[in-house]
């Protein structure tokens, strides 16, 4: 498998409303602003681009998919709409119980905390990629993620699922019934921090194959650093919502949530412990081999 160093960012038409249970979250209409400063964005990128290739020959002008001269972009990113999300979704396979799951979680609070099927279908394929045994959730809400990487560990495969939430768990616990699941699954109920210690000192260094980090975004680094502890040489940590639905990228969103995504994605990028890549996957999902 190969990985890029840095990040790729893509501006979706998709934008979700936050109601995350661990901080202050984006307000619905901040949220309906950044989509459409962004609509206006794209506008001016793309009236940008025909006028460049109008122009294509003139010295310095930049005529494939925008950025500048001197840090070109090769090609532009997706604006990937409705219908076209639509369309990604029709050519994914989802399980019908995760299809089931995901139905119910859309009823609850947070449901915008669950990863969409295209991404549940890419975890299950890094999981056979890796051949990966034992597996680390920290942050498992409603257990999407959970099943969708435990189908695809061998019959003695474990994953390790922590959450902070009873209640999401008792969601969890019952499709991972129908998926047929319960039997890979340990279930940590608690403080992940502790869970992380707690194995360390249990001697699970380098024991572990691949980490999913979904939680405490303001606690992402002080995972990342224990799971470095964890996962094997080789392994894998992959860590989710780098994008935050865009607000990363907006100098003007100062929240502590935003501020700490901003600091995880430049302290990864210049992490030398890992080979790294950020890819536009559901709201942006960074890949961290561990060297």
């Amino acid at each position: 498998m190969t990985a890029l160093h840095g990040a790729l960012t893509l501006c979706t038409g998709r934008q979700l409303v936050l109601n995350h249970p661990f901080a202050a979250t984006p307000s619905r209409a901040s949220i309906q602003t950044t989509a459409t400063s962004r609509r206006h964005h794209r506008g001016n990128k793309m009236r940008k681009r025909a006028s460049s290739v109008a122009n294509a020959g003139d010295a310095g002008d930049v005529v494939d998919g925008g950025g500048s001269p001197d840090d070109p972009w090769n090609k532009a990113p997706i604006d990937l709409d409705n219908r076209l999300y639509g369309y990604l979704l029709a050519n994914t396979r989802e399980p019908a119980v995760l299809r089931r799951l995901r139905v119910e979680t859309a009823t609850l609070r947070g449901s915008q905390m669950q990863v969409p099927p295209e991404q549940g279908a890419f975890m299950g394929l890094l999981v056979e990629l890796m051949g990966a045994k034992n597996i680390i959730e920290v942050g498992t809400y409603t257990g999407y993620s959970s099943i969708a990487m435990a189908l695809a560990l061998p019959p003695d495969g474990k994953l390790v699922a922590c959450d902070v939430s009873e209640p999401s768990f008792e969601v969890a616990r019952k499709y991972w019934a129908e998926a047929g699941v319960t039997d890979k699954i340990d279930e940590r109920l608690g403080d992940a921090k502790t869970t992380l210690d707690d194995l360390i000192a249990a001697g699970g260094t380098g024991t572990f194959d691949i980490a999913f980090v979904d939680a405490d975004k303001r606690g992402y680094w002080g995972y990342f650093e224990k799971l470095l502890e964890l996962v094997r040489p080789g392994g894998l940590i992959a860590v989710d919502n780098v994008l935050w639905y865009g607000r990363v990228a907006d100098p003007e969103q100062v929240d502590k949530q935003t501020v700490a995504i901003r600091d995880f994605n430049a302290r990864v990028a210049a992490d030398q412990r890992v080979t790294h890549s950020t890819i536009p996957v559901g709201d942006g999902l960074t890949l961290c081999r561990v060297r």
